[in-house]
């Protein structure tokens, strides 16, 4: 398990490394230079907002994970908001990279559904603090000060395309005819569940099995094709 001082320590080895980096290079390195700064901010945030919470993860605190004044911090960022959306889309980008290429390439649809549900576990147990911080963040979207995950394009296009999924599973004729709204709902909330516990430290291989089982046996068809 990693301390907060063990969190701080790596925050600031990023922040020397980069600082190493930025002293041998020349200005046509600059725009590379501001992105991995952007970057290892947003990690010092992410590791922040999953201690804190949101409403304790302040630009004072993330500077000082980063070993940064908070002008470093306003430089590289216009506003809070702009560093929290960062932290959103970078753990959507874990999930794009993690599971999408092995969900497009699945050799059917009910192959990339359960591929779909191995890759989301996985990413949990691989990453609890990117997303234990994404659940923040999503939780303090209710009170008006996060994002709105239902409102979210990032969230509504995984949606979209869980439900292109089951509609091909259908139109296939690998699963029985049923609402594919609700049962994207249905899987999602319960990732959502297999969520909670894993970035606790449960067993990611015991869900895994058990949701693709569950998942598998609601929307089979009778009949394989």
């Amino acid at each position: 398990m990693v301390t907060h001082r063990g969190s701080q320590l790596q925050c600031l080895n990023r922040t020397a490394k980069f600082l190493y980096i930025l002293s041998k290079t020349g200005e046509g390195a600059r725009s590379f230079i501001h992105v991995a700064r952007q970057q290892q901010l947003v990690e010092c945030a992410v590791e922040v907002i999953a201690e804190q919470g949101l409403a304790g993860a302040s630009t004072v605190r993330i500077a000082e994970r980063a070993g940064v004044s908070r002008g470093v911090l306003t430089y590289h960022f216009r506003d809070r908001a702009e560093l929290i959306e960062k932290v959103v889309a970078s753990v959507y980008d874990l999930g794009s990279e993690l599971i999408g290429p092995e969900v497009a390439t699945a050799a059917s649809p009910r192959d990339a559904l359960l591929t779909f549900i191995s890759g989301s576990i996985d990413l949990y147990a691989r990453y609890p603090k990117h997303l234990t911080a994404l659940t923040e963040i999503f939780a303090a979207g209710r009170t008006g000060e996060g994002a709105v995950r239902s409102e979210h394009a990032r969230h509504t296009q995984e949606l979209s395309d869980l439900v292109q999924i089951l509609r091909a599973g259908q139109e296939q004729g690998q699963f029985r005819e049923f609402n594919v709204e609700i049962m994207c709902t249905t899987i999602r909330r319960a990732l959502d569940g297999a969520l909670e516990h894993i970035v606790k430290g449960a067993p990611a291989e015991q869900y895994t099995a058990e949701l693709q089982t569950i998942v598998d046996a609601a929307t089979r068809a009778e009949v394989d094709p």
